[in-house]
């Protein structure tokens, strides 16, 4: 595309997977840039440090590089499932039983729930009903002059946290990639604010499909107030 067509870019800073860019924070991206809801669909691994065109299409856009189509937004109706909030205090021991190491992390470093020092600690254990969860604080980087919250923080952590259901959840742990997502945040986040983060399966099925399935997940403030939910797809490398 040319001219003043949009673009949008995933800096190296926001890594997800290895050498690919965040697909939460990738689709907020995309998101940010249509007036309709829109359901993100991850298509390839998602470029870093690349201008990438954004193609207005039957339905809603599309991200591509070159001829490859990273991602596909199409426009929804919003259609979340619910859960029952978890306590910040209850999020915080559930981070601590966080069951991944250095070594078995499978993208140490993402900037939303690696390891590394600059990431967000994104990094749910499980709960004694079966739930994720894990306590999560706005960081400083993502609050903008006028005091509003850059969306793709929420959307990263969000994003992760149905991540650690769908990996973690069930008789042995597995490697799996978002390949739909869509979110929606409810009440604007407050910088500073630490929040419980909770992933499920949603309403679209507990198990794996063979190398699928499906997650919830959601963000709660100190008063168990819902901010933000989620919707996701997966697919495993196994």
């Amino acid at each position: 595309m040319a001219g003043n067509s949009p673009t949008i870019r995933v800096p190296a800073a926001r890594e997800g997977p290895v050498g690919s860019g965040n697909g939460g924070w990738a689709a907020a991206c995309l998101a940010a840039l249509s007036a309709d809801p829109l359901t993100i669909g991850i298509r390839a691994p998602i470029p870093l440090d690349v201008e990438l065109d954004v193609v207005v299409v039957s339905g809603g856009l599309d991200v591509v590089d070159g001829s490859e189509i990273i991602l596909e937004g199409r426009q929804w109706e919003p259609d979340y499932a619910d859960t029952a909030p978890v306590s910040i205090e209850a999020a915080i021991e559930a981070r601590n039983r966080f069951a991944w190491s250095g070594d078995t992390h499978p993208a140490p470093q993402c900037f939303s729930c690696g390891t590394q020092p600059t990431s967000m600690n994104v990094q749910a254990g499980q709960l004694d009903d079966g739930r994720f969860a894990t306590d999560w604080t706005v960081p400083q980087w993502s609050i903008r002059s006028d005091g509003s919250v850059d969306d793709g923080a929420l959307w990263a952590a969000i994003d992760c946290t149905a991540a650690w259901f769908a990996c973690g959840e069930g008789d042995h742990r597995r490697t799996a990639f978002t390949v739909q997502f869509a979110c929606e945040v409810i009440e604007p986040l407050v910088g500073g604010e630490t929040y419980a983060l909770v992933g499920w399966a949603g309403d679209w099925g507990q198990d794996w499909d063979g190398r699928k399935r499906s997650a919830a997940s959601a963000a709660f403030d100190r008063n168990g107030r819902c901010v933000a939910r989620s919707r996701s797809f997966w697919v495993a490398l196994d």
